[in-house]
């Protein structure tokens, strides 16, 4: 049986930081990532300032990889439209490239990689973490970050969300000239009945559509993936005008089920010492604040300077002093968001003072670093 240091399941941006950041600390790392190869994933792509700093530290050059630059947002309901600046220069990048540049990198850094590595279990033993992966010798490692993202870890479920009931759908399409160019360097938000939906452009020429919509509503559309696009372009007429004539990339939409928006992480009282959970483990914010990333990144620059400088019980307090509040906040609003009547008022708000979605997003913001010594 190899032992390491630490061992990095899942090689998202969460779990690709970390690693980067514990080897460039001399530590012998072993990341885990499931897939074999580069894959989309259910994500808005949105980049904010705080997920770009982080991003620089590491070494990556978002303009290099063909990112689009956002710079603007617009907020849609069925005719009605509010528009306004960002408050920051945004980029847009899909997770595909992301992710590939992010695992080679952290390669290049002197990380260990298995791609194709499905970890079935992990289990506390009196010598540390005991890792089971399929097709692989058991793993021994003195800490565990947990890194896996929207999917949950057998035997390492969350809990406690506050709204458990969506499902997310993401579609990559290529957009007619006229409708490309109309979209450039801006991000649209279109609330529907049920949900919202996030268009942006991404590198080469694309555009990402992610969207979460409530299980009611997805029933009542037939429970299908065309049945749901067709309502919601028929109620969102500004959407539905620019994906006219656009082709969509994939035969089918990646989805996902059961996100536990709201949820944040509290460490039990008799916390098995060396397990951290970074990202959406630690925290998941609504996708409308399009912060993910910046959370991903936070936390695994912060559960970094916990294992080197403290432990997992000191890392997940910061953490969830540093998220709690911001993901209160955000999840009052897409509470809020699910009825018609609120959608209504918010965007009737944004279009008188259209200032306000860019304060929305300004205090959207997760505080700086905290030290976890």
């Amino acid at each position: 049986m190899k032992r390491w240091d630490v061992v990095v399941i899942g090689g998202g941006p969460a779990g690709c930081a970390a690693a980067l950041r514990l080897a460039k600390n001399g530590r012998h790392v072993l990341l885990l990532e499931k897939e074999t190869t580069a894959h989309d994933k259910v994500c808005g792509e949105f980049i904010s300032s705080e997920a770009q700093h982080y991003l620089r530290e590491l070494g990556l050059d978002l303009a290099s990889l063909g990112a689009a630059l956002v710079v603007n947002i617009r907020l849609m309901r069925g005719q009605k439209i509010a528009s306004t600046p960002l408050p920051f220069h945004a980029f847009s990048l899909s997770r595909r490239v992301l992710d590939e540049t992010m695992l080679l990198r952290a390669q290049d850094q002197g990380v260990h990689l298995w791609r194709g590595a499905e970890v079935t279990g992990i289990v506390k033993e009196s010598q540390g973490w005991r890792i089971t992966v399929v097709g692989y010798d058991v793993i021994l490692t003195d800490a565990v970050f947990l890194a896996t993202g929207k999917h949950d870890l057998r035997g390492w479920r969350r809990q406690g969300g506050i709204q458990n009931d969506f499902i997310g759908f993401k579609m990559h399409f290529h957009l007619a000239a006229a409708q490309k160019m109309a979209l450039a360097e801006h991000v649209e938000l279109t609330l529907f009945d049920g949900g919202y939906v996030g268009l942006e452009p991404i590198e080469e020429g694309k555009a990402n559509l992610c969207l979460v919509v409530t299980k009611r509503h997805f029933a009542m559309c037939g429970k299908n993936w065309d049945g749901l696009l067709h309502a919601i372009l028929k109620g969102a007429p500004p959407l539905a005008e620019r994906l006219a004539g656009s082709e969509p990339c994939w035969l089918r939409p990646l989805s996902i089920f059961g996100i536990p928006y709201g949820f944040v992480y509290r460490a039990p009282l008799r916390q098995q010492p060396g397990l951290y959970r970074l990202g959406d483990q630690m925290a998941v914010i609504p996708s409308f604040c399009g912060y993910g990333m910046s959370i991903a990144l936070h936390t695994a620059f912060l559960a970094v300077e916990g294992y080197l400088h403290g432990d997992a019980d000191t890392y997940h307090r910061a953490a969830r002093r540093d998220l709690l509040p911001l993901i209160q906040r955000t999840s009052f609003l897409s509470k809020m968001a699910e009825y018609p009547i609120a959608q209504q008022v918010m965007l009737l708000a944004c279009r008188i003072r259209p200032e306000l979605i860019a304060s929305i997003a300004a205090h959207s913001k997760i505080t700086s670093l905290r030290s976890c010594q």
